[in-house]
């Protein structure tokens, strides 16, 4: 393709003087990228920038886009509602049904708790059923684990050394930003270590309301919970009277309709879903048991259960319902990880491509999972991810800039995983 990016290049130079860092979310710029590419529009795979380039999307906004790009179906439900009213201040009848879906499909959906607009939101509002629930203050959280943005879960969720985190088995606290309270009610412990959670809630059970994790890492380069690990945990919350949350904000309906929790078999006490599930509209929420969600005041939001996002996650959920969507998904989805390992086998480069659900990963340095976030400091070469981030787009292809964590959608078809590994392979003979 003719890869030129120099209107992106100037509106990026004006952004700056108008908005912090000339961006609305960090995340919209690669470490390694100089500016952002500015987006024109997209459409099923595909996303369109103001140069006029075109590219086959695996960054699916961030995950949300489990139909593609502005799915038809959901356009309609949504466009429908809006004649109808887009905020209302009310509750409707489709938000009873919407509900009533949600404790049929997920696991651990009893009750419904809340209806919000953000991941953050939603897992803040977790913790505080769990402290309502058992008396308790203090909640663990492990290394690497994002669960959003507000100060008291923003913690040890990234590092630039191993050092900075501390004692493998006593973690220091980290926090990030200049502003960031103390957030002294956290212990932050090391992922898939079953003895020292066991040891922590020996010595201070009685303290702790909540274990709050992620079930695959993802916030950096992914993590897989070892065999055992998630029903060890399981066993070990329920022994000491401590409320396990699921944080399912990047697995809900992207592993299974009922989220991780349904794939790996493993039901929570609580658990907050967001992204997937409205297919690109901004809406979270969170469910549990009965006697849990009902423990604390409900939450009161000026967007709670705003229609708009009802209809979508609505329209969502029927189309995921189809025979043969999930089925679908993880076949594409195993294609272009399987695709992406030959590839590093062909040109003798040591990686890691992995398929769940309709999440493929990709990690370069081992050829060997990773069981916590300190392994990220020994075995991965973010340096070559970056690399390849670059030479993808420039070739029409766009990756998660900022870890190996990429997203198939209903939109795409074999003929875009094809395309995509043609591209790749001649960036592979580069690589090496």
């Amino acid at each position: 393709m003719a890869f030129s990016t120099e209107k992106s290049k100037l509106l990026y130079e004006g952004a700056k003087d108008s908005l912090l860092n000339g961006l609305a979310s960090s995340l919209h710029k690669g470490p390694w990228q100089e500016y952002p590419i500015y987006l024109e529009n997209a459409k099923g795979s595909r996303i369109y920038d103001v140069d006029g380039n075109e590219y086959i999307d695996y960054l699916m906004g961030l995950g949300p886009a489990i139909l593609g790009y502005a799915p038809d179906s959901v356009n309609e439900a949504v466009a429908s509602q809006i004649l109808k009213g887009s905020q209302i201040a009310g509750p409707t009848a489709d938000l009873i049904r919407l509900a009533d879906k949600l404790i049929k499909i997920i696991p651990s959906a009893e009750k419904v708790a809340t209806f919000l607009c953000s991941g953050s939101e939603a897992n803040s509002f977790a913790i505080r059923l769990a402290r309502a629930y058992t008396g308790r203050k203090k909640f663990v959280k492990f290394e690497g684990h994002y669960h959003g943005w507000l100060d008291e879960v923003k913690v040890s969720h990234f590092a630039d050394s191993e050092a900075a985190l501390g004692p493998r088995n006593n973690p220091w606290r980290l926090i990030h930003y200049a502003g960031q309270r103390e957030p002294e009610d956290v212990i932050t412990l090391p992922y898939n270590d079953l003895d020292v959670i066991e040891k922590t809630f020996k010595e201070r059970g009685n303290e702790i309301a909540a274990v709050i994790m992620e079930t695959v890492m993802f916030n950096a380069e992914p993590v897989f919970p070892k065999q055992g690990f998630l029903e060890g945990l399981r066993a070990l919350t329920t022994k000491y009277g401590v409320v396990l949350i699921f944080d399912e904000v990047i697995t809900g309906f992207r592993l299974a309709l009922g989220g991780a929790q349904e794939y790996f078999g493993v039901t929570p006490d609580i658990s907050t879903f967001a992204k997937a599930i409205a297919a690109g509209f901004p809406v979270s929420l969170v469910v549990g048991k009965k006697e849990i969600v009902g423990s604390s005041a409900d939450s009161a939001g000026t967007f709670n259960g705003n229609p708009l996002v009802v209809a979508a996650c609505l329209a969502t959920i029927a189309e995921l319902e189809k025979e043969g969507t999930y089925e679908n998904l993880a076949k594409m989805t195993a294609a272009i990880a399987d695709g992406v390992a030959k590839l590093g086998k062909k040109y003798g480069i040591k990686l890691m491509a992995h398929q769940i659900g309709s999440i493929w990963t990709l990690i370069f340095g081992t050829d060997e999972p990773l069981v916590d976030y300190r392994d990220h400091f020994k075995k991965v070469d973010k340096a070559m991810y970056q690399k390849m981030c670059r030479l993808s787009l420039e070739n029409g292809v766009r990756l998660n800039p900022w870890r190996g964590r990429q997203y198939i959608s209903t939109a795409h078809t074999m003929d875009d995983i094809e395309r995509t590994l043609e591209i790749l392979e001649p960036i592979f003979a580069q690589l090496k």
